[in-house]
Order: C-alpha cells, then sequence, then structure tokens
C-alpha cells in the first residue's frame, strides 16, 4: 500500500532502507507490507494500527481482547470470518464493531451487514493480528499469513515443456507466478513434488503436484527445523540432497504421509536468495520409484528462481518508491490549491 508506506517515512516511523528490507520480505514470504516491518522489528503494533487507520481513513480505536465476548464472536459464522478475514469485536445496540485487515472491501462489509442486519462499523488492524484472532477464536489456521497479496486472479495453464515453464519463470511478475513455474519444471522431472516455505523454525507445507499430491495435502505438513530430518541438512547446507531419507522421527512424519517406501530414494533442494534458503522443493517418483540421479538440466534452471525473486523485489521496490513520490507531490497539489 504505497499510502502507508509514505505515511510511514514522513511520521520517520521507518527508513526508506527499511521499507525496501520490508518489501522483500513481503516478496518471498506474502502477507501484508505491515506484517513484514513488524515481523523485522521496524514498528510497533500501536504505530502501526495508527498508520493503517490514517491510510484507510477509517477512526483508530484501541483494542481490548478482554471487551470480546463468546456472544458476539458466534455472530459471524467461521466461513465468513475466513473467506472476509474479520473478526467481530463489540455489538452496542444495533451496530457492529467489525475489525477488518482490510476496512475499504465494501463487499464484505455488505455482505456481513446484509447477513446479520446491523450496522458495522469497520475498525482496522494489522493483518498479523487478525490472524491470531482467526487462529485463536475459530480455529482458522494461519498458513494465510503466507498468502501472495499481488498473486493475479488467474494463472496460465501448466507449461506443456521444460523450455515453457522455465521461460515463465523468467516473466513471472509475482512470487506465486514464481512457484507455479517452478512446480510446473519439476513436474517434467518427477512424478510428484511438494513445495515448502523456510520460516525458521519451521517448514511449512505450501503446495503439491503430481500422483496423489495436491495443495491440500501440502498445507497439512510443517516440519521443526530444530530437529533431524532431510530439510534440516539441506536448510543447513544449502545444497541439494538425493537418497533415502533416513529414520530420523521427521522423516519418517514425511514417508507416512506420502505413503512412500522407505527403501526409495527422493530429491529436495533448495531455493537460495542472498545466502538464504527460502524456499525447500521436495520431489519423487512416487510411492515406489527412485528418483534418477541425473538432474544437471533441472539444477540449472532451478537457478532462475532466485533470479526471478530478486528482479520482482527491484520492480515492487521501483514502483513503491515511485507510488510514494506521486502521492507526495498529488498531496502537495492539493495543499497549493
Amino acid at each position: 500500500m504505497p499510502i502507508l508506506g509514505r505515511i510511514l517515512r514522513d511520521r520517520g516511523i521507518v527508513t526508506e532502507r527499511q521499507l525496501q528490507e520490508a518489501i522483500q520480505h513481503q516478496v518471498l514470504y506474502g502477507g501484508r507490507l505491515g506484517t513484514s516491518l513488524h515481523e523485522l522489528g521496524f514498528i510497533t503494533e500501536e504505530k502501526l494500527q495508527e498508520a493503517l487507520a490514517k491510510a484507510h481513513g477509517v477512526a483508530a480505536m484501541a483494542v481490548d481482547l478482554r471487551e470480546v465476548s463468546p456472544e458476539t464472536v458466534a455472530l459471524i459464522p467461521r466461513a465468513m470470518a475466513a473467506k472476509h478475514k474479520v473478526f467481530p469485536y463489540q455489538l452496542r445496540g444495533k451496530t457492529l464493531f467489525l475489525m477488518m485487515v482490510d476496512p475499504s472491501d465494501h463487499g464484505a462489509l455488505a455482505s456481513v451487514g446484509f447477513t446479520l442486519g446491523y450496522i458495522v462499523r469497520p475498525l482496522v488492524v494489522p493483518e498479523f493480528r487478525m490472524i491470531q484472532l482467526l487462529r485463536d477464536y475459530y480455529g482458522i489456521d494461519e498458513r494465510w499469513r503466507y498468502n501472495d497479496t499481488h498473486r493475479p486472479l488467474a494463472l496460465p495453464a501448466e507449461a506443456p515443456d521444460v523450455h515453457t515453464a522455465a521461460a515463465r519463470i523468467d516473466e513471472a511478475g509475482t512470487r506465486d507466478e514464481v512457484v507455479e513455474s517452478l512446480m510446473a519444471l519439476c513436474r517434467h522431472f518427477f512424478r510428484r513434488v511438494l513445495f515448502f516455505i523456510v520460516r525458521e523454525p519451521w517448514v511449512v507445507g505450501w503446495t503439491g503436484a503430481g500422483e496423489g499430491t495436491d495443495r491440500d495435502l501440502a498445507q497439512q505438513l510443517r516440519f521443526p527445523l530444530d530437529e533431524p530430518s532431510v530439510f534440516q541438512t539441506v536448510t543447513r547446507d544449502k545444497t541439494m540432497f538425493i537418497g533415502r531419507l533416513g529414520a530420523d522421527e521427521q522423516n519418517r512424519r514425511l514417508l507416512d504421509v506420502l505413503g512412500k517406501r522407505a527403501t526409495t530414494n527422493a530429491a529436495v533442494f533448495p531455493v537460495v536468495v542472498k545466502g538464504r534458503v527460502v524456499n525447500l522443493v521436495y520431489a519423487d517418483n512416487g510411492a515406489t520409484g527412485n528418483v534418477k540421479p541425473t538432474l544437471g538440466e533441472l539444477l540449472v534452471l532451478i537457478q532462475r528462481v532466485p533470479r526471478a525473486y530478486l528482479r520482482i523485489i527491484r520492480r515492487r521496490v521501483a514502483e513503491a518508491r515511485k507510488a510514494v513520490e506521486d502521492t507526495a507531490v498529488e498531496a502537495e497539489g492539493k495543499e497549493s490549491g
């Protein structure tokens, strides 16, 4: 959000360098800009909420979770809360004070107001706080924190060949486009593939494709990096692994979920950006198949992924800088007029 960036910079809350680091973080790990700024330690929740309120043009209100009642929470069904990323904070007469990540989402406001029959007053809260609220009160998985907020409405069909998939990595404009192109590329070398996001101390399943594997299965997976596993080894050494996974508990968990024989092999390779492992890709040739040891072509093509991430980061930083400058010029014009 360019307005948020400008507000934070103009108030001296964050620096231009911190904004750039937050954009890099956002490209790699998804979520909103404010979430990245907070996770990086650049801003407090209070300062972020004040800036978000100003950016959205809504009143800022201090949130006291002691005022949340089970009766008010029960007003909004779990499915509606998950779909619109909203949380019912208080009910005063016929007015429902609704916490939202995006108060400008008029569709969500209309849906809640029409369904419940209340006057809805929106209150903005940071994304990371909404994640916590939906998890604690509705049991909604917090993995949506990694959603790519720049994801296009529709992604192209799976690439028909290796060269098309590789070319799409180079052309990708968002993280999810990079990921989908990488998955398509790997599917030309393996029967099934799982893509993981590395956020220490966890490796979090994000998407999957191939024999008996899909996004839903992938998102059931989460492995700790502080316990022995193939994921720990690859993340630590930043090198590709090909072989049998071994008898460690976390490896056995993965084999059990995939129904894979322990006597067959698999491959796990890292995506490294600026010296940091940000993604892991697990691949095999099915429950009983073995991976071929000759993967030189794939290893070369996969190097396009970190280059694509860096290109997207540079473009996003440039766009954000221009948007902030344009907004400032527009504001100055209104003031002088």
